[in-house]
Protein backbone atom coordinates (compact mmCIF):
# COMPACT_ATOMS: atom_id res chain seq x y z
CA UNK A 1 0.00 0.00 0.00
CA UNK A 2 1.17 3.59 -0.82
CA UNK A 3 1.72 5.53 1.91
CA UNK A 4 1.03 9.21 1.88
CA UNK A 5 1.93 12.09 4.19
CA UNK A 6 -0.43 15.02 3.95
CA UNK A 7 1.07 17.95 5.65
CA UNK A 8 -2.28 20.58 5.95
CA UNK A 9 -3.17 22.53 8.88
CA UNK A 10 -7.01 23.09 7.79
CA UNK A 11 -9.49 20.81 8.79
CA UNK A 12 -11.66 21.57 6.05
CA UNK A 13 -9.41 20.56 3.48
CA UNK A 14 -7.04 17.49 5.19
CA UNK A 15 -10.61 16.01 6.03
CA UNK A 16 -12.12 15.30 3.01
CA UNK A 17 -8.51 15.01 0.90
CA UNK A 18 -7.81 12.13 3.75
CA UNK A 19 -11.00 10.02 3.35
CA UNK A 20 -10.50 10.22 -0.39
CA UNK A 21 -7.24 8.88 -0.41
CA UNK A 22 -7.97 6.16 1.62
CA UNK A 23 -11.05 5.64 -0.56
CA UNK A 24 -8.69 4.94 -3.20
CA UNK A 25 -6.55 2.02 -1.34
CA UNK A 26 -3.84 5.35 0.28
CA UNK A 27 -2.30 4.42 3.63
CA UNK A 28 -2.42 8.58 4.45
CA UNK A 29 -0.76 10.18 7.70
CA UNK A 30 -1.51 13.69 8.34
CA UNK A 31 0.58 16.63 9.82
CA UNK A 32 -0.77 19.59 11.05
CA UNK A 33 2.43 21.69 10.37
CA UNK A 34 6.19 21.45 9.49
CA UNK A 35 7.67 20.41 13.34
CA UNK A 36 5.16 17.89 13.07
CA UNK A 37 6.11 16.81 9.20
CA UNK A 38 9.54 16.51 9.92
CA UNK A 39 9.18 14.77 13.02
CA UNK A 40 7.38 11.73 11.15
CA UNK A 41 9.66 12.04 8.48
CA UNK A 42 12.29 10.98 10.57
CA UNK A 43 10.21 8.34 11.95
CA UNK A 44 8.13 6.98 9.19
CA UNK A 45 8.61 6.11 5.25
CA UNK A 46 6.43 7.65 3.04
CA UNK A 47 5.84 6.83 -0.92
CA UNK A 48 4.37 11.13 -1.72
CA UNK A 49 4.49 13.94 0.73
CA UNK A 50 1.51 16.41 0.01
CA UNK A 51 2.51 19.48 1.37
CA UNK A 52 0.45 22.88 1.77
CA UNK A 53 2.48 26.06 1.02
CA UNK A 54 1.08 28.20 3.99
CA UNK A 55 1.47 26.59 7.57
CA UNK A 56 0.58 28.31 10.88
CA UNK A 57 4.23 27.24 11.64
CA UNK A 58 6.56 27.74 9.08
CA UNK A 59 5.63 26.67 5.25
CA UNK A 60 5.94 24.18 2.79
CA UNK A 61 9.17 25.42 1.23
CA UNK A 62 10.73 25.32 4.71
CA UNK A 63 10.06 21.49 5.38
CA UNK A 64 11.49 21.35 1.77
CA UNK A 65 14.81 23.43 2.72
CA UNK A 66 15.20 21.24 5.89
CA UNK A 67 15.41 18.03 3.91
CA UNK A 68 17.95 19.53 1.54
CA UNK A 69 19.83 20.91 4.66
CA UNK A 70 19.94 16.89 5.40
CA UNK A 71 21.41 16.17 2.73
CA UNK A 72 18.35 14.14 1.88
CA UNK A 73 19.42 12.02 4.22
CA UNK A 74 17.73 10.67 7.81
CA UNK A 75 19.76 8.67 10.32
CA UNK A 76 22.11 7.46 7.28
CA UNK A 77 18.57 6.50 4.69
CA UNK A 78 18.46 8.23 1.87
CA UNK A 79 14.83 9.50 0.99
CA UNK A 80 12.89 8.63 -1.58
CA UNK A 81 9.89 9.87 -2.07
CA UNK A 82 7.97 12.74 -4.41
CA UNK A 83 7.04 15.95 -2.55
CA UNK A 84 4.13 18.08 -4.04
CA UNK A 85 3.40 21.33 -3.05
CA UNK A 86 -0.07 23.04 -3.27
CA UNK A 87 -1.80 26.28 -1.95
CA UNK A 88 -5.30 26.67 -1.72
CA UNK A 89 -7.06 30.24 -1.66
CA UNK A 90 -10.74 30.42 -1.43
Amino acid sequence: MERILLVEDDSAIYQPLTSFLRGEGFAVRQASGQREALALLETEEFDLVLLDVGLRDGNGFSVCSAVKQRGGMLDYFLYDFSILLFSVEV
